[in-house]
């Protein structure tokens, strides 16, 4: 197996092929304009690795003849043209190697040109975006300074496209998008119900304080006699401590678990109360502990529900990688996914773009908002024109962040078969 061809109508749809077939990370080794349509020719790194495996156990220089003419011979097929003559050690070799070069160095030249590839093709796209739309040009800078995602700078550019307002500012007919977006619920709804709240998120987010601003609310509404404060946080005295602070205060006991087992033994201790909240450890979303406090959970109360907690500080790559780890540790036959979301320190986050794509991405409906430490004050209901215009005007000191026009095309290289604007 080899390279592969693929036609399209237009690059875009080249690229989302290559992706769909071969995968994100396929090497683009070449793209040429045919009667059919674009023509984009790719291979896989598992394939080219392969190839590599083939030539071990050959003395250097005839390793790098064999696998690099075997790449050749592979390319030369997919894109019909007869095989090319093996090179004399004299000449040089396929895809611009010389004598004796190593396939390491064949793979580093692979991943330049894809990498060159990119680029040209994001700078190309880019282009053609700016003499068509300057609207949709400029709500996809707007976005990208705000810190959004590709996937959803291209969704709401794109509908942009097809219900704009041409007398509207780009950034107010944005706001409205992203307002039908946002999903979230009235948390009263949400306590009055009754039952176990765990809140769950990686260390430092502020799930202790959040807890203690909800717990107050829940006093004044259920009274004391109603609410139960357990926690699983062993690891941490200073957390202890504080949640213990805070539940003096209020005038209600903290409870601390061993394993599930006493989970289960301390809930039926406390059949009478009306909402229990439960504060976890704060780890690493990639730590073990992580893990198995999620089977702790399961375990002693599977019908729990879990409340995400997510600092309005943390980029997004790890925002996204925080929700994906504990929908994975939570979605079990006997455990519901997260039920909603908080989230916090919105008054430290110079944007909060970020938190809100993932949290729109992933379909989270948010309950409340934490913008300082005091109890319980620093707490707001989620409130969805606020967030949407605060996302999309992040707090700005200076210049030497921001994403100019000759910016954007880089970012797109990286993650280009996710931009579709370009082929609307």
């Amino acid at each position: 197996m080899g390279p592969k061809k693929f036609t399209a109508v237009n690059t875009t749809e080249a690229l989302k092929a290559v992706r769909r077939e071969i995968g994100g990370d396929a090497l683009i080794l070449s793209t040429r304009d045919t009667a059919h349509g674009v023509e984009v020719i790719a291979i896989s790194p598992v394939t080219l690795q392969q190839l590599s495996q083939q030539g071990k156990g050959v003395a250097t220089n005839d390793a790098s003849e064999t696998a690099a003419g075997q790449a050749a011979g592979a390319l030369n097929q997919a894109t019909s043209l007869p095989p090319a003559e093996p090179a004399e050690p004299s000449q040089p070799l396929s895809f611009g190697a010389q004598q004796g070069t190593s396939m390491e160095q064949l793979w580093s030249e692979l991943s330049d040109m894809k990498r060159m590839l990119q680029t040209h093709l994001a700078a190309q796209a880019w282009g053609q975006l700016q003499a068509t739309s300057a609207r949709q040009t400029q709500a996809l800078q707007l976005m990208l300074n705000a810190g959004f995602s590709p996937e959803l700078c291209d969704q709401l550019a794109r509908e942009l496209s097809e219900k704009d307002d041409v007398d509207a500012p780009v950034a107010d007919v944005l706001q409205v998008l992203l307002e039908q977006r946002v999903s979230s619920l009235d948390p009263m709804d949400v306590f009055d119900q009754g039952g176990i709240f765990a809140f769950i998120g990686p260390t430092g987010v502020g799930k202790t304080t959040a807890i203690a601003k909800i717990a107050a609310r829940c006093v004044l509404r259920y009274g004391r006699e109603k609410l139960a404060l357990l926690s699983t946080d062993t690891f941490r005295i200073g957390a202890q401590e504080q949640l213990n602070v805070y539940a003096k205060i209020i005038g209600v006991p903290v409870t601390s678990l061993r394993d599930g087992e006493d989970l289960i033994n301390k809930l039926k201790s406390m059949s009478e109360r009306k909402v229990i909240l439960l504060d976890t450890a704060g780890v690493s979303q990639r730590d073990i502990q992580m893990l198995e406090q999620s089977q702790l959970l399961q375990t002693g109360a599977p019908e729990l529900k879990r409340i995400l907690v997510m600092s309005s500080t943390t980029d997004l790559r790890t925002q996204e990688d925080v929700i994906l780890m504990h929908q994975q540790a939570s979605q079990t036959h006997t455990q519901r996914p997260i039920h909603a979301a908080i989230i916090t320190k919105t008054d430290e986050a110079a944007q909060i773009g970020p938190v809100m794509d993932c949290l729109i991405r992933h379909k989270l409906p948010l309950i409340f908002l934490a913008n300082g430490q005091r109890v319980p004050e620093d707490l707001s209901q989620a409130n969805a024109p606020y967030l949407s215009h605060r996302s999309l005007h992040p707090r700005r000191l200076g210049g030497a962040v921001e994403v100019l026009d000759e910016h954007v095309h880089l970012l797109m290289a990286d993650q280009l078969s996710q931009w579709k604007v370009s082929a609307t």
